[in-house]
């Protein structure tokens, strides 16, 4: 009888310690839930140099950088345009924060770009070893920038 007792006993421990193990789960902060991401918001072009404007968020522990590129889609005549820039690898700040970032591209030789061109726009994480996570990718439309004040 006392191995039966003993067992109920055994059975409702593990049982509380399932449900409060649940539920401190369910409280942690949502930032520990975080991946790696990258979300591309603009990409503008100032007669210049292009910018692709993002946010990103990396989890703490990683030293990640960034590579961008856009390349032209709408069918130019001529070979397609292209630009690349990176962001050097340690230089993210990785703390789970969703934080903004403009990246600057350099456009290639003999390349040509102007507001209202389609662009196919790539954005990846990189680290030390080569290519990183996939990140990014969009087809979107050059934009000036807003002026500022």
């Amino acid at each position: 009888m006392q191995s039966t007792r003993l067992k109920a006993r055994l059975a409702g421990t593990a049982a509380t310690v399932a449900v409060l193990g649940g539920a401190a789960l369910a409280t942690a902060p949502a930032a520990a839930a975080k991946a790696n991401v990258l979300s591309i918001d603009q990409v503008t072009y100032d007669g210049q140099r292009l910018s692709v404007h993002l946010g990103y968020s990396c989890d703490t522990g990683y030293t990640w950088g960034l590579s961008g590129k856009a390349v032209t889609t709408d069918g130019q005549a001529g070979p397609a345009s292209s630009a690349a820039g990176t962001v050097a690898i340690g230089d993210l700040t990785c703390d789970y924060r969703t934080r903004a970032l403009k990246l600057d591209l350099t456009q290639a030789a003999g390349a040509h770009f102007a507001a209202g061109d389609q662009v196919k726009v790539t954005v990846d994480f990189t680290e030390e070893n080569g290519p990183g996570l996939e990140g990014e990718e969009i087809i979107t439309t050059l934009r000036a920038p807003a002026p500022t004040r």
